[in-house]
């Protein structure tokens, strides 16, 4: 009995992994997607701006390095937009990717 309780929580927990990084995917590429009009690119880089950013995501735990390398995108370009308004925004789309897998 307890090995099946084991299996259980193990299942889950790989489960709820497997789910966290889905909405990290979908968070990162609808953000990326958003930043990339503010940065005013053309159709053919917005692809591998997407990538690049969701790619950035894997330098360290949590998301601060997705908001650092848009932040740092914004400013190379002459954007103003704040550090805690791209916060903002990657919560909205966390939201949203939560919502997406929920249905």
């Amino acid at each position: 009995m307890f090995e099946d309780r084991k299996k259980g929580l193990e299942k889950k927990v790989d489960i709820d992994a497997q789910k966290k990084f889905k909405i990290a995917a979908i968070r990162n590429k609808k953000l990326a997607q958003w930043a990339s009009e503010k940065l005013d690119l053309d159709d053919t880089k917005v692809d591998a701006y997407i990538e690049e950013v969701i790619i950035s995501d894997f330098d360290e735990p949590g998301h601060e390095d997705v908001i650092r390398k848009i932040f740092n995108d914004f400013k190379k370009a002459n954007i103003n937009i704040s550090y805690d308004e791209i916060e903002v925004k990657l919560s909205d789309f966390e939201k949203e990717a939560m919502n997406k897998l929920s249905e």
